[in-house]
């Protein structure tokens, strides 16, 4: 290993424990939720670590299940423990937070690979949370998003149906450096075109497949949230749910203007991160009862 790559990895180290200072926060958990329970569940290189959410009044619906954002090199359940508690109360609904496998520890298609085995999972154990036995949503922010798209997309083209709702947080939509190099200067696209770029690289995986390149007609209902000038995802996100309407898929849209890339994590000092989710989590909650 170079010394410029050792120097890397101790950047991302630091980041990493950083991230884990200022978002593992136990008062930014939603309250009055009837279960929170941490699992560990079988993936394809030993056990990934996952937490599991309940409502009070939850129904039986389908369970959502979470992927959590961070380039695929950073964060965790812990780090993205606000997003899901706050999610799975204004849904009157189920979550379930899982971790996979991070780089450059783990090369793409790892990520994918333990995304695939928690869905199996979750549709193999719903019934026992008291969720509906064949259905299951999918959702995740950023990084996560990009997961949860993709593994709604594998599902429904072998189970049409399977999947009937995504939720994607400012969603990640590919890492290609030449569709961010087109707006580089503009919404901070400069910030965003960075860390796609250290993203590619810790991966492995420059040809990563961009959402925008993918036949999309067997997307499910979508829900996107994004946010403003401060998050540089925002143009791929609009040209992502541009492409899932050509396809013939329903796309509910909400835009924050003050949120940040990341933004939802701070709830536990953010009012535009708690209206967010509130507002996103209704949204779940009628999405998921059709």
């Amino acid at each position: 290993m170079s010394f410029i790559e050792k120097a890397e990895l101790a950047v991302l180290e630091q980041n990493r424990r950083a991230l884990r200072a200022l978002l593992v926060t136990p008062k930014a958990r939603a309250s009055g939720l009837a279960k929170v329970e941490d699992l560990h569940i079988p993936g394809p290189a030993g056990q990934l670590r996952a937490r599991y959410y309940e409502a009070v009044d939850a129904t039986p619906a389908p369970m959502t299940l979470f992927f959590h954002g961070g380039g695929f090199v950073t964060c965790d359940i812990d780090t993205h423990d606000s997003i899901c508690s706050h999610l799975a109360k204004e849904s009157a609904g189920r979550v379930l937070s899982v971790d996979y496998r991070l780089a450059p520890e783990t090369r793409f298609p790892g990520q994918i690979e333990d995304a695939r085995a928690a869905c199996a999972w979750a549709f193999q154990n719903a019934q026992s949370f008291g969720a509906a036995p064949d259905k299951l949503a999918l959702a995740g922010d950023s990084a996560g998003a990009y997961l949860a798209a993709t593994m709604a997309l594998e599902i429904n083209r072998i189970t049409p149906g399977a999947v009937p709702l995504q939720v994607l947080l400012y969603p990640l939509i590919h890492v290609q450096d030449s569709l961010w190099a087109e707006e580089e200067l503009r919404n901070f696209r400069f910030l965003g075109r960075a860390a796609a770029f250290y993203i590619a690289r810790f991966l492995g995986a420059e040809a990563l497949p961009s959402l925008l390149d993918v036949d999309l007609s067997a997307s499910p209902a979508t829900i996107v949230a994004g946010g403003g000038p401060l998050d540089p995802v925002r143009a791929d996100a609009k040209a992502f749910v541009g492409k899932l309407r050509e396809a013939g898929v329903r796309v509910t849209e909400r835009k924050y203007a003050a949120l940040t890339h990341g933004g939802l994590n701070l709830t536990a000092s953010s009012k535009t991160a708690i209206k967010a989710l509130q507002e996103v989590g209704a949204l779940m909650r009628e999405g998921l009862a059709r």
